[in-house]
């Protein structure tokens, strides 16, 4: 056999990753402990570990700061505003309800007829004239001569459908009763046909604020059956408290769910903007105040400039308008001027208008009222704020015999604002201003953002 020469044979040893062919064998070396800790410390990973856990802290802590300097800073929301705490009211006296058989008597079923006519006036609540019996034994009752339970019933379901809610003017009965004697029934009956009413669907009342004794048995009904039910959202309960005597005030407590209506200047002496404001600032100044109310009275002519003044008043003030129809109404609710003619009075188109824009305007509703100095060479503007939650609505009114001119930056607005209504459009035809021009007897309107002047 030959001979191989510089062939190392590895077959006899026995794994099979060794190299066939004859070249040295790696040796492996491991670090020690002390070796991988010591190489450990001097690494770059742990400091950016820590700096990065730094950072993350800091950033959750800003985070948590302007979370809460936001939860500090921003308004409150309030509760969601009632159905009768933003509605225009229609009261209807008896004497006034359209006639539906011809027997020339008004009844309740031509009001029914006439509730399309409401809904296009942007009517929210129908004020029904006292049609009950006036025995205090009896207000379950309805007079025969005004129509039927089922005709009043059918007038409630219909006014629903349309979302006109139906009201109705407790009666005047003569007794008064001891209130502490024992065998005293007027709070018991009270009580009865409060419930009946409203178990037909009927949203409310109205009360005259005198005689005293009279309104005092209503509220203490009200307010014991105020506690007793929990009515769902938008079926709401309410008490209007009618105060025809100009005072704008009720000396005792009442309970929940109750409007007090006052009445408006009936001359044109009395509006000026020092009495408006306090009259205004009276109605306000108790946080458990009853929900102001304002009202026209029936058969003051709403002709000439003082009208148009109070009608602008009467859907601007904080509270909710109650206008008056029947005879002497400016919108009486039969009459062939209100059905699609052309000729209505101006005061009519005016108050229209006033009703449309009552309805879609947030900042109307409620009772945020911000009233606004003037310098003294127009010191017979009146000029006020209702503010909103995304914009105000400013308004402005010339009570006195000669113009005047203002800036908005004077009122603190510095931007321009949109007209949205004014008595004398003719004069007012730029959809933005930064300058209000005002003729005497003149109002306007002006949508501003929020924030400027609040």
């Amino acid at each position: 056999m030959g001979k191989v020469e510089g062939v190392l044979i590895t077959s006899q040893v026995p794994s099979e990753h060794l190299p066939l062919l004859g070249h040295a064998v790696p040796c492996t070396t491991y670090l020690s402990q002390e070796e991988v800790v010591q190489q450990a410390r001097t690494a770059p990973w742990p400091g950016l570990r820590k700096a990065l856990l730094c950072l993350l802290v800091g950033v959750f802590a800003c985070l948590l700061t302007m979370a809460t300097l936001l939860l500090v800073t921003m308004p409150r929301p309030r509760p969601p505003l009632a159905w009768w705490q933003k509605s225009s009211f229609y009261h209807l006296p008896p004497t006034s309800f359209p006639d539906s058989n011809g027997d020339g008597y008004g009844d309740l079923e031509g009001v029914r007829r006439q509730l399309d006519q409401l809904q296009e006036l942007s009517i929210q609540a129908l004020v029904l004239g006292p049609i009950l019996v006036g025995d205090i034994a009896n207000l379950s009752r309805v007079l025969p001569a005004y129509g039927s339970l089922e005709q009043l019933q059918a007038l409630v379901n219909d006014g629903q459908k349309r979302g006109l809610r139906i009201l109705l003017e407790l009666p005047a009965w003569e007794e008064e009763l001891d209130p502490v004697a024992e065998d005293n029934q007027t709070g018991h009956h009270l009580k009865g046909a409060i419930q009946f009413w409203q178990a037909q669907g009927v949203h409310g009342f109205l009360v005259a604020k005198e005689p005293a004794w009279r309104l005092d048995a209503v509220l203490n009904a009200w307010s014991e059956l105020d506690g007793q039910t929990r009515p769902d959202r938008g079926q709401e309960k309410v008490l209007i408290v009618w105060d025809e005597s100009g005072s704008c005030n009720i000396s005792r407590w009442v309970p929940n769910s109750i409007i007090l209506t006052c009445r408006l200047p009936e001359a044109a002496g009395n509006l000026t903007v020092q009495a408006l404001v306090q009259w205004i600032e009276e109605a306000l100044r108790h946080p458990q105040a009853p929900w102001p109310s304002w009202t026209v009275p029936r058969g003051l002519p709403l002709t000439d400039g003082f009208g148009e003044m109070l009608g602008v008043l009467l859907f601007t003030l904080p509270g909710v308008p109650l206008l008056q129809g029947g005879e002497g109404s400016p919108i009486p609710l039969q009459n062939e001027m209100m059905e699609g003619s052309t000729h209505r009075p101006p005061v009519a188109n005016l108050l229209r208008s006033l009703l449309a824009l009552h309805t879609k305007s947030f900042p109307l509703h409620g009772i945020d009222f911000v009233p606004l100095p003037l310098t003294d060479h127009c010191e017979d503007i009146f000029v006020f704020l209702r503010p909103g939650s995304c914009s105000g609505v400013l308004v402005f009114l010339n009570l006195g015999p000669w113009p005047c001119q203002l800036s908005l930056s004077q009122l603190s607005f510095p931007a321009r604002a949109k007209v949205l209504f004014s008595t004398r459009p003719e004069l007012q035809r730029e959809s933005d201003v930064e300058v209000v021009r005002l003729v005497p007897s003149q109002a306007i309107l002006l949508q501003v953002p929020r924030g400027h002047g609040q």
